[in-house]
């Protein structure tokens, strides 16, 4: 694969490297702090201050003005420094490394050591010695060690309870609404977690905490940031912690909703649901994502006939005719849709997929053996929004994986060929037409995937914008999550690109019947967990309007 510089990459982003963070040396011996002797007392950002609520969207540029937490104190090893500030209801601690990672899947664990009660009295003795952190209570990994993917790389994120006799089991970091963003390699990472623990008490961070953070190597070598102390500025609000909301947004005058949405294959044959969730956000334009094998003209068309779709206009659709298992899906209401001719199939170019299927183990073959016969889960439709002919672009990558493994490997292929798909339709016209692409990105690698389809491919040769959709109630641009399985934290997977030379982005959001309040909920024919039982990704929705 050819390698990435920062000037081709979103502005946070670095050259995507390991080396740092395959061989690492200890910063220093790592007791200088077991009493907590050394460590630097950080207090939170005081309420008298004015300052950024924090954004979990991984731009950091509301980190602006938060001090440093902790510090490297050597040029060594991968960790450069912490960062953390608070609100009543979560701790935020930010942190960089050296060269570019996955917070989820490293060669090795990244530990959160957490002293909760700010007393070396408590808690477990097994880090005293070992990383020079007394009376830890609170253990959170990132890419745990004992959920391995090969190649001695970790998988997931867990909390571990720290007792005097060690380190309890591990459960799941939704007791504590982890979430760690953004979701691709990156060189700096920001990470929120609730002060009012868990149902059993667990995790409850009320006045300070003392914490280290330490990397262990696959190899066993170990690296940290010094221990620090940590003063809250805000007093613990115990009370619920999302803020339920009443309304949907609307939407300005002008604008076009598009609602985009991974509609979780085997749960869509009973669409029910799906229906009601996507009627209650009131899109124009639907892109589908992983809609099952026996998709037909057929299945949709009794799909939008259903009361809560049909009730908001006329609907026209295509699906791709390619994708094994997993279909996408374009529609739009009371508007025009013309087919894209050159992508109702998109296929690989040919002899493509055996470039990376011979670099991989026998095993993992089959994965590219099974990506011929099914070919790309992508296709186009042209819809005219306020004059403009614009082609959409629905779309479902390769899950799994960490950086440049097959899985990796092969989205970044997936990627290439959709992008040469839509060069050759836009060619094809008279007019080169605007771009929106929406889907199942699952990007948890590199960003290679991403940027494949953002650069160069705008009307003026500039960049596709990335839409940043805030869940509802909350700050986050989590668009995937699943408290059931637990060991990945909640991701950003599901992407909107766009056309900003010609449109303005006017508004958008995240939604989950989960974020609404009961009684809104009913209203619209929905209960809290019916986001839940209808798929695992949340609806996407980016409001469009024509620049004048």
């Amino acid at each position: 694969m050819r390698s990435l510089t920062s000037s081709r990459l979103s502005p946070n982003r670095r050259a995507v490297r390991l080396g740092a963070l395959a061989a690492l040396a200890a910063l220093e011996p790592l007791s200088a702090c077991g009493t907590g002797h050394g460590e630097r007392t950080i207090a939170g950002t005081r309420p008298s201050t004015a300052r950024v609520p924090i954004q979990l969207d991984g731009h950091f540029d509301d980190w602006t003005g938060v001090p440093v937490w902790s510090e490297a104190r050597a040029s060594s090893g991968p960790l450069l420094a912490a960062w953390a500030t608070d609100d009543a209801q979560w701790w935020y601690v930010s942190f960089s490394v050296r060269d570019s990672v996955s917070h989820s899947a490293m060669p090795g664990t990244l530990h959160l050591l957490i002293d909760a009660d700010d007393s070396t009295q408590t808690g477990g003795t097994v880090f005293d010695d070992a990383v020079g952190l007394a009376g830890v209570d609170v253990a959170l990994d990132l890419s745990r060690s004992d959920k391995t993917q090969g190649n001695g790389v970790g998988a997931g994120a867990a909390l571990r309870t720290v007792s005097r006799t060690g380190l309890g089991a591990y459960r799941s970091a939704y007791d504590l609404d982890v979430v760690a963003l953004p979701t691709w390699s990156d060189t700096r990472f920001e990470l929120r977690i609730a002060r009012g623990g868990a149902l059993d008490g667990f995790g409850r961070f009320e006045r300070a905490v003392r914490a280290r953070l330490v990397f262990e190597s696959t190899g066993g070598a170990v690296t940290a940031l010094p221990a620090a102390r940590y003063a809250f500025a805000t007093p613990l609000d115990t009370r619920a912690r999302s803020r339920l909301v009443s309304a949907i947004p609307s939407k300005a005058n002008g604008s076009v909703r598009v609602a985009q949405w991974n509609v979780s294959e085997g749960s869509f044959r009973s669409p029910g649901n799906h229906a009601k969730l996507l009627a209650a956000v009131q899109p124009d334009v639907i892109l589908l994502d992983e809609a099952y094998a026996e998709t037909s003209d057929a299945t949709l068309t009794e799909f939008f006939a259903r009361e809560e779709l049909a009730a908001l206009g006329r609907w026209r659709f295509v699906y791709s005719r390619t994708g094994g298992r997993q279909h996408s899906v374009v529609a739009t209401r009371d508007r025009d849709l013309q087919p894209a001719a050159s992508m109702v199939r998109v296929e690989y170019p040919a002899g493509v997929l055996d470039s990376v299927r011979a670099t991989v183990p026998g095993p993992v073959q089959q994965l590219f053996d099974i990506e011929a016969r099914a070919q790309l889960s992508s296709t186009g439709a042209w819809i005219t929004i306020d004059g403009i002919e614009t082609l959409f672009v629905p779309l479902d990558l390769q899950s799994g994986g960490f950086f440049r493994n097959a899985q990796d490997q092969l989205r970044v292929l997936q990627s290439r060929a959709i992008r040469a798909a839509v060069q050759r339709e836009r060619s094809s016209r008279a007019t080169r037409g605007a771009l929106v692409i929406g889907g199942d990105f699952n990007a948890i690698g590199s960003y290679e995937s991403i940027y494949t389809l953002q650069h160069g491919l705008d009307l003026d040769d500039s960049d596709l914008a990335l839409s940043d959709a805030s869940r509802l109630g909350e700050r986050t641009l989590v668009t995937w999550t699943d408290p059931t399985v637990g060991q990945f934290l909640p991701g950003r997977l599901d992407l909107t690109l766009y056309s900003d030379a010609v449109f303005a982005r006017t508004g958008g959001f995240t939604f989950s019947s989960a974020d609404l309040t009961p009684a809104f909920a009913a209203s619209l024919g929905l209960t809290p967990e019916t986001s839940e039982h209808a798929a695992d990704h949340l609806i996407v929705v980016t409001d469009l309007r024509r620049r004048r």
